[in-house]
């Protein structure tokens, strides 16, 4: 057996938000931050296809953009991972408060579910 390589230490956490809808009624998510700690990344998996146009999830906190990814229409399906690193390191303080801000994008009521990892500061 092979050991897989690992890059994932013990004090990184992944937290999770829903929205109901990304699409043309767009719905913002928001995550409590349960510790200090460092965003790593922010993804979010599509629950069905935008139909014409592309999203944009801005994600904040504090009243400031930490990160931003598109949610690209073509191809778009139920299942599909977008995703964004912060462009530069990003803390965050215990009960600070994520939003993910969906906008742009087309199709009603199109779900996504978010997924944000932090490391413990």
């Amino acid at each position: 057996m092979m050991p897989l390589p690992g890059n994932r230490t013990l004090n990184t956490a992944d937290l999770t938000a829903y929205t109901p809808s990304c699409g043309a009624s767009p719905v913002a998510a928001y995550v409590r931050i349960p510790f200090r700690c460092r965003m790593l990344k922010v993804a979010g998996i599509l629950g069905g296809a935008i139909t014409t146009t592309d999203g944009t999830i801005t994600v904040s906190a504090n009243a400031a953009t930490l990160s931003t990814f598109t949610v690209t229409q073509a191809g778009s399906a139920a299942g599909q991972l977008f995703s964004a690193v912060p462009p530069s390191p990003t803390y965050l303080n215990e009960d600070d408060v994520i939003v993910l801000t969906p906008s742009g994008a087309s199709g009603a009521t199109i779900p996504m579910h978010f997924s944000i990892s932090v490391r413990a500061a």
